[in-house]
């Protein structure tokens, strides 16, 4: 049976809630959760992403179908995230108060013990199976970039000044080339998507640990309380599937 639980937080810092998520059942057998982290100024940010979160979430809702392979629903996905970024993008040029506005997001539908992911930025997803937390998504940021380059590693992209510079985002240009990816999903595993509120907070041993020992319903609170622990400088949204 499949099963998601999400939590989201303004964390303790910003004035707004720039997040945005959701989680649909598409049929007995198909679960849909979205995760969006908006940019461009409060308004903005909240805009981009609470929209980028509706048109996704409805797009994929009426198009999909339960005898749908895996290259079709890869197709109702990045669909959708076209449409989502088409309309985000129009809504940003015809109101000069939304004027770069986008927002990251990380879209997954599972079915038949599959994991159908789609990401652009830097929001995450992460599968654990086998007690360990593997991630399933790669950063769109410059110091993602520089750390395939070898110009740095992991521990400098930490604190590096330029981490939150992402390289792809919706709703920011005319197009938007998302990442598909998909994975097994078998029963016992679970999948976390985030934003960075958790991830710069939150070590992926910390999340690991509290993803292995947290009844399953409870585990967004608790990520989110941990992030919040560590300063909670930003918004912050756990969503947390399972296979059971």
């Amino acid at each position: 049976m499949l099963k998601a639980y999400g939590k989201t937080d303004k964390g303790k810092v910003r004035a707004n809630n720039q997040d945005s998520f959701a989680i649909n059942n598409l049929s007995d057998i198909a679960l849909l959760a979205v995760v969006c982290d908006g940019m461009g100024g409060e308004k903005g940010g909240n805009i981009a992403s609470r929209n980028a979160v509706n048109i996704i979430t409805q797009h994929i809702g009426s198009n999909y179908r339960d005898d749908y392979d895996s290259n079709s629903i890869r197709n109702v996905m990045l669909s959708a995230v076209s449409v989502a970024n088409a309309l985000v993008y129009e809504m940003a040029k015809k109101d000069e108060n939304l004027a770069g506005m986008g927002t990251t997001l990380v879209v997954c539908v599972i079915k038949n013990n599959m994991a159908h992911i789609v990401h652009a930025g830097d929001s995450r997803a992460y599968l654990v199976k086998n007690g360990e937390l593997c991630r399933m998504t790669r950063d769109h940021s410059v110091v993602q970039l520089l750390i395939e380059n070898g110009e740095l590693t992991e521990a400098e992209a930490a604190v590096h000044p330029k981490k939150h510079y992402i390289t792809r985002a919706l709703g920011v240009g005319k197009a938007l080339d998302a990442e598909y990816t998909e994975s097994e999903f078998s029963e016992g595993q679970m999948l976390l998507i985030c934003t960075d509120g958790l991830t710069n907070h939150v070590a992926e041993e910390i999340m690991l640990q509290t993803l292995l020992q947290t009844n399953i319903e409870d585990v967004p609170q608790n990520l989110v309380s941990l992030a919040n622990a560590q300063g909670g400088t930003d918004n912050i949204t756990a969503v947390v599937l399972c296979n059971r």
